[in-house]
């Protein structure tokens, strides 16, 4: 792949970012190099005044005990050495004596003296201290600051090369993060382009590594969505295909009815053909509002209804509407419910997934057969099973019987479009719930499992 153009680079958000912790780097280090100008400038101030204090006070000394000559003495030979201070001793005429200051009669005290030099060029600073001496005069001794001046100056340099390597750093390291996240957004454009043309099996590239970057995670969200409007628009093409196989056999009926109405040589023979035409027509609809259902909850519009639902209560109001037509039949609808659990949910929907269970049952179990329904909770998980004895459905087979317009019975001789199982599948997934279907021995076991975050169940005694 191409290296991605300079301009992109320069307005990728990363290199950006990278400027902005270049400058801050570069601000930290001006402000750094401003506080040590002080502190540095403070700490050899207060150095020099302790040196020339106790220097003040070894010649006052010297003076009162040994008198001026020897301060003189002192003062001459001090002032040559390396590092010296600076000395102005002068007598009650104001004359000099000793030293190699040369100051107008400085303040009594401490003083910073600003001394310019020649070129007009500023000259060093003065830390001054003056005092009068015993028999009149005065001493003056004073330290030139220039010496921690080129120290002061050392550091700041340093300073200002780290700053200019940190911040050629910052723009490199920007320049190449930029680069490489601009080689992965290539990669989910390239996905996007794809996509675009019809290709809903491209993905975006993701890298393997266990801590992915942003542009990962939104790669897998990407590849998320794409993934789920892939099987979308899969199930779109199942269901219109099994649209136009289940509508074709009954449309070709109606037609065959309609033409005995025409051909009819009696009324009765015309109404009897028109109300099986009829009865034709109602099955399809039962189809169409059945898809329009399955449409319905697979768009996650009914999370808008969700309410509080207690599963023991659901089961008992569906179950009192199927019993009278399963007892009816010499069956028997057994519940065992002794808990009472609770989850967010549909209860419209939750009662039509129950329904379309009891329904499956009925039609495929023996007519006096025992049908069970069991809500049952371990450890916090809910689960809602529904057992017949019918035939049962062959493990090969059971994940395909939950699609659209899925029978096992070839002959499609068993009422129904089959959509039966896959509202009931659409349901449990926009619940949270995991379903899966297993061998009750005889019969078929449909179970409805939700994990124990998704509700608070309470245990409660059977009646």
């Amino acid at each position: 792949m191409s290296s991605a153009p300079l301009k992109d680079l320069l307005a990728s958000t990363s290199f950006r970012l990278s400027l902005v912790c270049a400058a801050v780097i570069v601000l930290a280090f001006a402000l750094s190099g401003l506080g040590l100008w002080f502190v540095t400038r403070s700490a050899a101030e207060h150095a020099a005044r302790e040196r020339i204090g106790l220097e003040m006070q070894v010649l006052q000394n010297e003076i009162r005990d040994e008198g001026m000559s020897a301060a003189i003495a002192a003062i001459q030979s001090r002032q040559n050495a390396p590092g010296a201070l600076e000395y102005q001793l002068t007598g009650p005429d104001g004359g000099a004596l000793a030293g190699n200051l040369e100051l107008e009669a400085p303040a009594t005290g401490w003083s910073l003296i600003y001394l310019p030099s020649a070129g007009a060029k500023p000259g060093p600073d003065l830390v001054v201290f003056a005092q009068p001496v015993a028999g009149g005069g005065s001493l003056v001794i004073a330290e030139d600051l220039e010496r921690t001046e080129a120290l002061r100056y050392a550091i700041l340099r340093t300073l200002f090369w780290i700053a200019v390597a940190a911040l050629l750093l910052s723009v490199t390291a920007g320049y190449l993060a930029a680069r490489g996240a601009l080689r992965q957004m290539d990669g989910v454009f390239a996905t996007m382009e794809r996509v675009g043309a019809g290709d809903l099996a491209a993905r975006a590239p993701v890298r393997s590594a266990r801590r992915k970057s942003d542009i990962d995670v939104l790669g897998l969200r990407i590849n998320a969505m794409l993934a789920r409007i892939d099987g979308l628009v899969g199930n779109l093409r199942r269901v219109s295909t099994g649209v136009a196989h289940e509508l074709r056999t009954p449309l070709t009926h109606v037609r065959q009815q309609l033409d005995e109405v025409v051909a009819a040589n009696t009324l009765d023979a015309a109404r009897a053909s028109a109300r099986t035409a009829q009865f034709r027509i109602d099955d399809m609809m039962r189809t169409f509002a059945a898809m329009l259902r399955l449409a319905e909850i697979e768009a996650g519009a009914a999370q808008a209804r969700f309410v509080q639902v207690e599963l023991g209560a659901l089961i008992e109001r569906v179950a009192d509407a199927y019993r009278p037509d399963i007892e009816s039949g010499g069956g028997s609808l057994v519940i065992d419910a002794p808990v009472q659990a609770r989850i967010q949910g549909d209860p419209d929907l939750l009662a039509q997934a129950l329904a379309n269970l009891l329904d499956n049952a009925m039609a495929h179990g023996p007519a006096a057969a025992e049908i069970a329904v069991r809500l049952r909770m371990n450890g916090g998980a809910i689960r809602i099973a529904v057992e017949d004895r019918g035939p049962g459905v062959p493990a090969a087979e059971r994940t395909r019987i939950l699609e659209p317009f899925v029978r096992l019975d070839r002959s499609r001789n068993t009422a129904g479009a089959g959509l039966g199982l896959s509202i009931v599948s659409a349901v449990a997934r926009l619940h949270g719930a995991q379903l899966s279907l297993g061998d009750a021995q005889p019969g078929l076991c449909v179970e409805l499992a939700w994990a124990p975050d998704a509700a608070n169940p309470t245990e409660r005694t059977s009646s």
